[in-house]
């Protein structure tokens, strides 16, 4: 059987972006087994003859640290211990290293003392004052547990075997789902956080497990764009072209790698949308069933968006819109239509949203379980974003986000070589910045020829990023994700028009390929956290509001 030409290519796409997001994806080596500390609980170690400590190494788990550090001469007589020094942490699932001794004197014991009522600590080195490893001896079984997987210790610290941003968050309600643990994050629905504990469940808690779902979700998120921008513009080399521009967009490719939820939001609206417009594509003379199937798709995977996050309700709004120009365009009241149509946007995402919180419900320890654990969390989740007044340095408001005019900062970490990691939530600027152009250009060919293609496209658009304005709580540039693949969408309409009107202006495609592929690389370092010289990444900050 031969291959078609399209089919390699799209292969070809979807293979290289895979090897590159996969790459340093992130470690799949860290402590599994934790110690809760309650307040004022010890672990003590004994250190060897005339040692000088100098530096600890530890590792956090699913809770906060507070912990203050003892160092003595006498065993179990705390109160008469020679120095002590403290720590708090609120990032999870991360590396730390703490000067613990800035006496250069020799001490007997260590003692590691919370001060909060949940400290919980995974691994532990303790280094003397040449920076060699100095081989605790526990004086517990409980102790013993922070010296169980010293192998995992790393040498140096980085996104590759920590948590960074929003990390603290998900990754952390993944694992406190599969071990039955009070559930910290809530201002979210709970599939999302489902979808990264599977697997979490066989791969342990580590950075490759809890980013591998996001990025797998990305990689198929470029073939379900592809699948969109084929069956709306009928040719595969649209389809190809929208395909290459999400995998060269720097927001597509940071927002899947990190261990949150937004890859599956995306993911699940951009299915939904597919199942769509595949349902407007059915000739509404044709049988019910032809046009029910694609409709009830859609609507399973608008409730399993929804059941990610509640923004994705905006998507739901514009295919509603669209839905009902297209019902009374076709001037014919179709009862069974409306009723499986009720059954696919409202029965079906409601049924999915409430199945969502089966494994929260079921959980002994929440506190609160049953239907009355259902409701509480409706309403807890309310009052965070409606009533939500905090601060933070990289907010920007919704009608900068087209022009990046303030990217977001993830992550940053210096090296022992002088190089430097950083990681801002950005996209390629030549991709967004002629999706400005794009969509201006949709926009004008809608008002005066008003084809369904831009209508379509403009009101998905319109549906996902004007509601932010009427919402006065802090956001940040990557709530514009799930209006970007429209916006994308948009560069294709364009260029679908002028190669349909000027069919030698078919190379366009291929130009414009190499253009996004050359932003790619170039702010590549800035996308993957890839340690490089500091000036490169001076070099890419084009504005002073470009900060990472």
């Amino acid at each position: 059987m031969k291959i078609k030409k399209s089919t390699v290519i799209l292969l070809i796409i979807l293979l290289l972006y895979t090897i590159v997001s996969f790459y340093k994806l992130g470690r799949n080596k860290n402590p599994q087994t934790f110690v809760n500390l309650k307040n004022e609980e010890q672990l003590t170690y004994e250190l060897p003859e005339n040692t000088i400590p100098k530096e600890v190494t530890l590792y956090t788990g699913n809770d906060v640290l507070y912990l203050t550090f003892f160092l003595t001469n006498e065993y179990q007589n705390f109160d008469a211990y020679d120095y002590d020094c403290s720590y708090e942490s609120e990032y999870v699932f991360r590396w730390h290293k703490y000067s613990i001794n800035d006496n250069d004197n020799t001490y007997k014991y260590i003692m590691l003392q919370s001060y909060w009522d949940s400290t919980t600590i995974g691994e532990l080195k303790i280094y003397d004052v040449d920076g060699k490893e100095i081989q605790l001896i526990p004086m517990g079984e409980r102790e013993k547990n922070l010296l169980d997987e010293q192998d995992t210790v790393p040498t140096e610290f980085s996104y590759m075997n920590s948590s960074y941003f929003d990390e603290v968050y998900f990754p952390r309600t993944s694992y406190e789902i599969l071990n039955n643990l009070p559930i910290y994050e809530y201002t979210h629905p709970p599939l999302g956080k489902l979808i990264i504990a599977i697997p979490m469940t066989f791969l342990g808690t580590t950075p490759f497990a809890y980013r591998l779902m996001g990025n797998i979700a990305g990689i198929l998120m470029i073939l379900v764009i592809y699948a969109i921008a084929k069956t709306i513009f009928k040719k595969e080399k649209y389809g190809l072209f929208a395909a290459a521009i999400m995998a060269l967009d720097g927001m597509h490719f940071v927002q899947t790698r990190i261990g949150t939820v937004d890859s599956f939001l995306v993911l699940f609206i951009l299915c939904s949308f597919l199942f769509f417009i595949k349902y407007l594509k059915v000739n509404k003379d044709e049988n019910l069933k032809k046009m029910v199937t694609p409709l009830i798709l859609s609507g399973i995977f608008w409730g399993m968006a929804i059941s990610v996050k509640w923004i994705a309700a905006f998507a739901g709004l514009g295919m509603g819109i669209i839905y009902f120009i297209d019902y009374l365009k076709n001037k014919r009241w179709n009862i069974k239509l409306l009723m499986f149509s009720v059954l696919a946007f409202v029965i079906i995402p409601i049924l999915i949203y409430v199945l969502s919180y089966v494994p929260i419900i079921l959980n002994p320890n929440e506190g609160i379980t049953g239907v009355k654990s259902f409701f509480e969390y409706q309403k807890k989740m309310f009052e965070y974003h409606s009533k939500l007044e905090a601060e933070h340095p990289f907010t920007s408001p919704w009608y900068t986000w087209p022009i990046m005019q303030k990217p977001i900062w993830y992550y940053e970490a210096y090296f022992e070589n002088g190089k430097y990691g950083t990681i801002s939530g950005m996209g390629n600027p030549a991709i967004w910045w002629l999706s400005i152009l794009t969509a201006l250009f949709t926009l004008v060919h809608f008002i005066l020829k008003r084809d369904s293609e831009s209508m379509i496209i403009i009101l998905m658009i319109l549906s996902t990023w004007i509601p932010y304005a009427f919402i006065s709580r802090i956001m940040f540039i990557y709530h514009y994700f799930i209006t970007l693949p429209f916006m994308m969408l948009t560069i294709v309409y364009a260029v679908y028009k002028l190669v349909e009107w000027k069919p030698k202006m078919k190379h366009i495609i291929t130009l414009l390929t190499i253009i996004f592929l050359g932003f790619f690389i170039y702010f590549y370092p800035i996308y993957s956290g890839l340690p490089v010289n500091r000036k490169y990444v001076d070099k890419t900050q084009w504005f002073d509001t470009w900060i990472y």
